[in-house]
């Protein structure tokens, strides 16, 4: 079993490696546009919070076991490059694209899906005093309207990246975001019912 905050480290700076080699490697930048440039930007931007920022910020919990570590870093590899090189190879949208009712919307439901994703992380961090143990029901925020609402901030922010991307692999990983998420939300959920 590995440390919860190594496991969140290790798994997404690969992913960072990952995702620079293919968007950054042979002048790719160069030839990238405005539009490609962004989304690339945003999606590395949480990728960044979630490897190097998150970790410093969480409490150590349960151990993760090495396979769930394994499975979960295979993801972020496979979602970073996937990502990385559609952006930056695949990806064309038409010079007015920024201004478009897709991006804008996809946009500003991932900035909503950030914001709540950090804030319940947050009231979850906060839940315990030091030394206290047990089951705590969160309150404040979303946490207001749904039991898990940093799995649906997550789930929002990539959706709406999604809809900013508008490609198949950011769809993917919208609809791989809310299988995974979804099922432990929903686990989550049983918990403070029963």
């Amino acid at each position: 079993k590995l440390s919860c905050r190594a496991v969140s480290f290790f798994q997404l700076l690969i992913a960072i490696a990952g995702l620079r080699d293919c968007s950054v490697g042979e002048g790719r930048l160069e030839g990238m546009s405005v539009s490609q440039f962004c989304l690339l930007y945003n999606f590395s931007f949480l990728v960044r919070y979630r490897a190097l920022i998150f970790p410093l910020l969480i409490r150590e919990g349960k151990p993760t076991p090495f396979f769930t570590f394994v499975l979960a870093l295979l993801f972020c590899v496979y979602n970073g490059y996937l990502q990385g090189r559609s952006l930056s190879n695949y990806a064309k949208y038409p010079s007015g694209w920024l201004k478009d009712p897709c991006f804008i919307t996809g946009f500003i439901g991932w900035l909503i899906g950030m914001a709540v994703n950090i804030h319940s992380d947050h009231i979850l961090r906060n839940l315990r005093k030091p030394g206290e143990t047990g089951y705590k029901i969160p309150r404040g925020g979303m946490f207001e309207y749904v039991s898990g609402a940093n799995f649906f901030g997550e789930i929002l922010e990539w959706f709406g990246f999604a809809l900013a991307c508008c490609t198949i692999e950011s769809l993917a990983f919208a609809l791989c975001t809310l299988f995974i998420l979804g099922s432990r939300a929903k686990q989550h959920h049983q918990r403070i019912v029963v």
